[in-house]
């Protein structure tokens, strides 16, 4: 869907004049619903479309009918379902924006809510030029946002299934003799669970299981991390972010993908609110509240900067010694906000600049070892099989006894 997180009160970049037309489009994955207004107001027309290409390919042709050559303004609320909508009519050449859903939900105060009521509303709001306009990111930062969160989402599962390791070890007073290894799913440890006796065989059934999860799910996220790190060669702010400490190749690319456009923002101040990386404001009445709680943002580039100043901290950078000044005085959790809203402000000053990071020769030689790791994990080579191997394997499950199916 589209980034639902505005820098500002965007509009439309030409607003509608007189002789113009808006379509409002309430977009659900079956059907669309659509409303044709003029710029007086007038509903021309309303009917309802299967949510298909083809019938948005018929749209784009029965337009010019039905409002000749004059300029037709769409919009529709950002959804999965939208994404796919609006992406096709912007390949059209239709003029296409998608709307922010929260500042939407609260423009459209209508107490009877259908699908018409919305395609109206939404054609209205066009009409007026107070559509909450949302930033789309390119086909390209799509496909970078898309792969980092699957690969978080395989790292999750990674480690739900060492959290449930332990409890099975905890369970059968394993824990303190696996406790001394460093992950569970290390070398030294996987030798251990191998030769591990469990007296109830449903937990040694447990067991095996979840190791056989574990060794998908790291096979999966390796996978990943080959693509991300072909992506991140191909990218040139990834070479420039991993100038600062604690950025490596899959944080720099995080901030690419749910940035986007580094022009969206005015100045560094916007780009670290929308970061989740400034303190909240609770200012009324003359009365200044205690800036206890971070600003709503991006929860992705908030975890990427948070990560970035954990990694940072195992350095000598400037980023370490002010975290080192700040934690006695602010605690951990502060003093990690605001060192990660100045490693925010560098971010976004390198990304305007086209400057690399520099502080020393120690972290430049630093930065020269993240380039060539990112280059030999390009060209790692990872053996996966093929959509025709699993789905081979679906149709033909194994049997209790071994065997297959026929």
């Amino acid at each position: 869907m589209g980034d639902t997180r505005e820098t500002k009160n965007e509009r439309l970049p030409v607003p509608p004049h007189p002789g113009d037309h808006t379509l409002g489009m309430d977009v659900h994955q079956k059907t669309t619903s659509l409303c044709l207004m003029d710029n007086s107001g007038r509903i021309e027309k309303e009917w309802t479309i299967p949510t298909t290409r083809k019938m948005l390919d018929q749209l784009h042709r029965e337009l010019p009918k039905l409002c000749g050559d004059a300029r037709v303004i769409l919009g529709l609320e950002a959804s999965t379902a939208g994404k796919m909508v609006f992406q096709h009519l912007r390949k059209l050449g239709r003029e296409t924006y998608m709307a922010h859903p929260a500042k939407l939900r609260a423009i459209i105060t209508s107490e009877t809510k259908t699908d018409r009521n919305d395609a109206w509303e939404i054609a209205d709001l066009l009409r007026c030029n107070r559509f909450p306009q949302s930033y789309v990111p390119s086909e390209e930062m799509e496909q970078v946002r898309t792969l980092l969160r699957v690969r978080g989402e395989v790292v999750e599962k990674l480690k739900r299934a060492k959290n449930q390791v332990h409890a099975l070890l905890v369970k059968n007073d394993q824990y303190e003799r696996a406790s001394h290894f460093n992950d569970i799913f290390g070398a030294q440890a996987l030798r251990y669970l191998e030769k591990v006796g469990f007296a109830d065989p449903v937990d040694q059934v447990q067991l095996r299981i979840l190791l056989e999860e574990a060794e998908l799910y790291r096979r999966q996220e390796e996978e990943f991390n080959v693509e991300l790190s072909k992506l991140g060669l191909k990218t040139p702010q990834v070479e420039l972010f991993q100038s600062v400490p604690g950025i490596d190749y899959r944080l720099a690319l995080t901030i690419v993908g749910e940035v986007g456009d580094i022009h969206r923002f005015p100045n560094r101040k916007k780009f670290a609110a929308y970061c989740g990386v400034v303190p909240k404001n609770r200012d009324s009445g003359g009365r200044v509240a205690e800036h206890a709680k971070k600003r709503h943002g991006n929860p992705r580039l908030t975890w990427a900067f948070t990560t970035a100043v954990k990694a940072a901290q195992r350095g000598r950078s400037r980023f370490a010694t002010l975290y080192r000044t700040l934690v006695h005085r602010l605690g951990p959790a502060k003093a990690t906000m605001a060192v990660a809203h100045r490693i925010a402000f560098v971010v976004y000053g390198m990304w305007k600049s086209g400057k690399p990071y520099h502080e020393s020769d120690e972290q430049e030689g630093s930065y020269a070892a993240k380039k060539r790791a990112l280059v030999r994990r390009a060209k790692k080579e990872v053996k996966v099989p093929t959509l025709s191997d699993v789905v081979g394997k679906l149709l033909s499950p194994p049997t209790p006894g071994g065997a297959t199916n026929s």
